[in-house]
């Protein structure tokens, strides 16, 4: 019950055996409708970035190439399980997933266009760095189906950047975008940061104006900087080589500056932190897994979920390849989630995409017994939420998140998630 509940994760009970989850879970995913989305990950970068908790570490060619090959396995191997619905969305994250070769790029596509059953609108996302993304790549991959590129800019202030650890100055990363966006095959976005050490407001207003002048992408995500102790840019601020990080009120002004700015110009608001300057734009990745609908995992340290269990796979290449070898999914852990897990989903779903919620879509989740008692908790809660000033009341029973519920969204679903929870363990009601 203690274990935190957010938006990205959740708590689960350990299984001992994680073959046996996963044959129940796709047992129990058989004959499903529903929507589901599949999360690749390419483990290695070239390099660390100063505030990237992510780093599993580099990968000279011929490693990277065994690496595909047998992630290209694992996909052919799983995905005849997975025909009775469509995939929506693939995401290739990382690490660095443009790192690939144009050919290692084409053989992943490939081999999910072959062995998966693929929706008709199903978005295909790559990852990628500003740097090493060259035309050879750029036509791989949307020549084999990637119609959406993410790439993470964070800034474009040149000093700046490379105090993070990100090499490449403003100019290659403008022309680099103008490359990609220029080609007309796919939604480009980029990721923004703000609460950057010595970042100003006027620094970020520069990079937003940047975005809406100077490129033609097609939308961006807006995130805050968290800090892991353990990382560089920790130490650097720890040793005064950095600035510190600026704290809640003023990231708050800097969330509001990019929220007035993006509505003077127009730009659709597709969740509490992502935008949208045109319609191919859709971000479907993220706002379909904020339903916690099922992610199924492939490559080396990829999470995932099925049914009522989360996956994670193993990040020693010697026994991923072993255990797919030998027919296996190459599984380091599973876990059961909790009963509380589908009420929550709404909840996250709700918040996340709408910025609004509504009891009336939550409730139904939530076993019938302990449906008045969970809409009453929810409903003392809520009002003291609004109190707070996190939310407003709007009609047709919803409450929408105001510009500190928006900035305090993984905070406000949080505690609504643990809110919930806690009448599930007093009724006992555990699984």
């Amino acid at each position: 019950m203690n274990a935190a509940r957010s938006m990205m994760g959740f708590p689960s009970e350990a299984v001992a055996d994680t073959q046996m989850a996963w044959a129940e879970a796709l047992g129990a995913d058989q004959g499903s409708t529903g929507g589901r989305i599949l999360y690749i990950h390419m483990p290695f970068c070239r390099s660390r970035c100063t505030f990237c908790p992510f780093y599993y570490g580099s990968a000279n060619d011929q490693e990277r190439n065994e690496y595909v090959k047998v992630l290209a396995n694992e996909l052919s191997q799983w995905g005849q399980e997975f025909q009775s619905a469509p995939v929506n969305s693939i995401y290739f994250g990382g690490g660095t997933p443009s790192d690939m070769t144009p050919d290692e790029i084409a053989l992943l596509l490939r081999t999910l266009h072959r062995h998966f059953k693929l929706s008709s609108d199903c978005e295909i996302t790559l990852e990628s760095r500003i740097d090493g993304l060259d035309d050879a790549k750029i036509s791989a991959a949307v020549d084999n189906g990637v119609n959406r590129f993410s790439l993470g800019v964070q800034t474009f202030d040149t000093t700046l950047r490379r105090k993070l650890g990100r090499t490449s100055a403003r100019k290659t990363v403008l022309e680099t975008l103008s490359r990609l966006t220029s080609c007309n095959h796919a939604s480009v976005t980029a990721d923004i940061i703000y609460g950057l050490p010595g970042q100003t407001a006027a620094m970020l207003l520069n990079d937003l104006e940047t975005m809406l002048n100077d490129t033609a992408l097609s939308g961006f995500s807006f995130y805050r900087m968290h800090l892991h102790e353990r990382l560089e840019l920790a130490r650097a601020i720890k040793a005064d080589k950095m600035p510190e990080l600026p704290d809640d009120e003023t990231c708050f002004e800097l969330f509001k500056l990019c929220e007035e700015r993006m509505s003077a110009a127009g730009a659709k608001r597709i969740s509490f932190k992502h935008f949208s300057f045109h319609p191919r734009e859709r971000n479907l990745h993220n706002e379909i897994s904020a339903w916690k609908v099922p992610c199924l995992p492939f490559g080396m340290n990829a999470g995932g979920r099925l049914g009522k269990f989360k996956f994670k796979q193993s990040g020693n290449f010697k026994d991923y390849k072993s255990m797919i070898e030998s027919g296996c999914k190459p599984l380091a852990s599973a876990g059961v989630f909790p009963a509380d897990f589908p009420l929550a989903a709404k909840i996250s779903g709700q918040l996340n995409c709408r910025m609004n919620l509504n009891l009336e879509l939550c409730i139904p989740a939530a076993p019938r017994q302990i449906r008045e008692r969970v809409r009453a908790e929810l409903e003392s809660a809520l009002e003291q939420l609004e109190r707070e000033g996190y939310f407003y009341a709007e009609s047709y029973n919803s409450r929408l998140l105001t510009a500190r519920g928006r900035f305090d969204c993984a905070k406000v679903a949080s505690s609504l998630m643990t809110t919930a929870a806690k009448v599930y363990y007093q009724e006992k009601i555990i699984s």
